[in-house]
């Protein structure tokens, strides 16, 4: 496949860079793509995309493409589009394809045609249907440096969307137009009964600085379209955790023992187990204390000793990770008293995302603080429950003794939710709260205790803007 790797790239915009644009040669593609949507959330497809130039990249392709063959290049062609369209969370079904123009002088032009089903999204939430179109190329233009193209880009693209029969527009993004030094963004829709267009131009001036790209990208984002008419099924990922934590006071030192589990989604955990086992248990575990290690150390912890165990990874079920931590200068001390702060939204209370959740998340903490023999404690935080339609935050605090006190956590954040809604469920919710305890005689000449608890990873959730 080497020789016909330029092929793969030819009609994508990493192929400007890739096949060496010249001052005198720009770039000029058009695409016009046309989807007619059912009930089901699913569309027919017609993908269409018209590339006028470079000439030489132009006439380079249509080499390629007699050198490999019509039917070799047509599959090429339907990869890369599926390629491309996962990039938006989406997938292409049942795809066949048109090359016309590969053995004449004008353009190249690719006919796709499929189906992609979820190509729009239910969301019991509000009831509402939404489809995203990346009408202003942004997963292209997120691939590229247009800085460095020595020529010009002019990107034309058109959208058609026919809406299902029976359903009612509710809100469609709406126009702009933006300019820098010459360059400029154009996007324009309109509505007529149950069929949206949405027609866009990006075109790129040959020596566009960071600057002007600065200002252009700033109104980038999908032209968002909601409707409603009928209920649907919704096709989401739950995105679960489970973490176990014991802190155990002992003197001048804290025992913190963690266990994680990652429970779904599955997929994602199986993946996951796949990476660990081809990296080397051994070598995982390394680096993951090396990783907790070096943040204690930022935040002026000292580790005494610590070990990791990765568990699960060749069985079904959940995969767990055992911390065990024996550490120095854990908390905070103000005068004689220890304070633990601790956030009862679980680190999940500043996800950025653009319009909606598209998983849900369902994150549990359970962390029991013991403390020894003459110490107590003497604050402890009221409990928190805070419920809307975006989901849930629960504390539970309850006080086993004057030495130990038990911390119960969920946080549930619906699927579907609006940025909006999310923002005002965890603006109820302090961002973190203290408990404080005393020494009643003091035993050595520091004392450490419980602080923030980190998960293994942020979880990756699946916000891809889609075509």
């Amino acid at each position: 496949m080497r020789k016909f790797g330029f092929l793969a790239v030819a009609l994508l915009l990493v192929g400007i860079i890739a096949g060496g644009v010249s001052a005198s040669n720009d770039y000029k593609e058009v695409q016009e793509n046309e989807y007619w949507v059912s009930w089901d959330g699913s569309a027919n497809v017609t993908l269409k995309t018209i590339f006028y130039s470079p000439e030489e990249m132009l006439n380079q392709t249509k080499e390629s493409i007699l050198k490999m063959g019509l039917k070799n290049a047509t599959q090429l062609f339907i990869s890369q589009e599926q390629q491309a369209l996962s990039q938006l969370g989406l997938s292409l079904e049942n795809a066949t394809a048109q090359i016309l123009g590969y053995n004449t002088t004008g353009p190249l032009v690719t006919v796709i045609n499929g189906t992609i089903p979820n190509f729009a999204r239910y969301y019991s939430y509000d009831n509402a249907w939404e489809i995203s179109l990346d009408a202003l190329r942004i997963v292209d233009l997120s691939r590229i440096d247009p800085t460095a193209v020595n020529g010009s880009m002019y990107l034309e693209n058109y959208f058609t969307v026919h809406l299902p029969p029976g359903a009612k527009i509710e809100n469609v993004t709406k126009g702009f137009k933006v300019e820098s030094n010459g360059s400029y963004i154009q996007l324009d829709v309109n509505v007529t009964g149950d069929t949206v267009k949405a027609h866009s131009i990006i075109y790129l001036k040959k020596g566009i600085t960071k600057d002007d790209l600065k200002v252009l990208y700033a109104k980038l984002e999908p032209v968002m379209i909601k409707y409603t008419g009928k209920a649907g099924v919704e096709n989401y990922t739950t995105w679960e955790m489970r973490i176990y934590n014991n802190i155990t006071v002992e003197g001048d030192k804290t025992i913190l023992d963690t266990v994680e589990e990652y429970v779904k989604p599955e997929a994602y955990i199986n993946y996951i187990k796949v990476q660990f086992a081809y990296q080397g248990l051994q070598q995982a575990e390394q680096s993951l204390y090396q990783r907790y290690a070096q943040m204690f150390q930022s935040k002026g912890i000292k580790v005494i000793s610590g070990n990791v165990s990765i568990l699960n990874v060749n069985s079904t079920g959940p995969l767990v990770v055992k911390y065990h931590w024996v550490l120095q200068g854990f908390v905070s001390k103000v005068n004689d008293t220890y304070i633990y702060d601790y956030d009862p939204k679980l680190e999940l209370g500043n996800m950025s995302f653009p319009y909606r959740l598209n998983a849900a998340i369902n994150e549990t903490k359970v962390t029991r603080i013991k403390l020894p023999e003459g110490y107590e404690f003497v604050s402890l935080p009221k409990s928190i429950e805070v419920k809307t339609t975006a989901g849930s935050v629960v504390m539970k605090v309850t006080k086993l003794n004057d030495r130990e006190v038990l911390i119960e956590s969920n946080v549930y954040i619906r699927y579907g939710v609006p940025a909006d809604a999310y923002k005002a469920l965890m603006a109820q919710v302090p961002d973190n709260v203290e408990f404080k305890y005393v020494v009643k005689a003091e035993e050595g000449n520091g004392i450490c205790g419980p602080a923030l608890i980190v998960g293994l990873a942020v979880l990756p959730l699946l916000l891809r803007r889609r075509r």
